[in-house]
């Protein structure tokens, strides 16, 4: 009789740092792996702290752990970076410990075909090619990339985390 290992999913909380191999690889990049992003109008990026925090909540919203969803860590400061369609920035008014990055912002992500850096690296790539940031001969920007993370579904997980960890916590409002 034969046994198969057991199966397991992975999950995005799994990603919170990077294995020895990969770590390497991200911390010797070097300057040409990062470059410096537009945030504007078409395209926002959501800031969550801690990137623990942040990788439960895709967690709780069952995204399968696969290339598509837009998704960044920087390792260096424990933050998740999210990708999402741009004019939402309300969404997250009076939510402790989110930022968007919006129209006039900048965000540091890995330059095209690259992995990244420590301070900037895929957790999730976007779905086709590598992002290209904005069109050659024109400003760098968040432009069209693919995103595929709801936002009002990303700010209810992050919610359902918080509460979770409150609850967990013993502490009453």
């Amino acid at each position: 009789m034969t046994h198969s290992p057991k199966q397991t999913t992975p999950t995005w909380s799994a990603r919170l740092g990077p294995d020895a191999e990969t770590y390497q690889r991200l911390r010797t990049a070097g300057p040409g792996a990062t470059q410096l992003v537009r945030c504007g109008s078409s395209r926002e990026a959501v800031v969550i702290v801690p990137l623990q925090r942040g990788l439960a909540a895709l967690d709780a919203m069952d995204l399968p752990v696969a290339d598509g969803y837009a998704v960044l860590a920087d390792h260096l400061r424990q933050e998740l970076i999210v990708l999402v369609a741009g004019g939402r920035a309300g969404t997250w008014e009076g939510v402790a410990g989110v930022r968007v990055l919006s129209r006039g912002c900048w965000l540091l992500a890995p330059a095209p075909g690259r992995d990244g850096s420590l301070a900037s690296a895929w957790l999730s790539q976007p779905h086709g090619p590598s992002p290209r940031w904005g069109d050659p001969g024109h400003e760098r920007c968040l432009g069209e990339v693919q995103v595929a993370v709801d936002v009002g579904a990303l700010r209810d997980a992050l919610a359902a985390v918080d509460r979770r960890a409150t609850a967990s916590w013993g502490v009453t409002s």
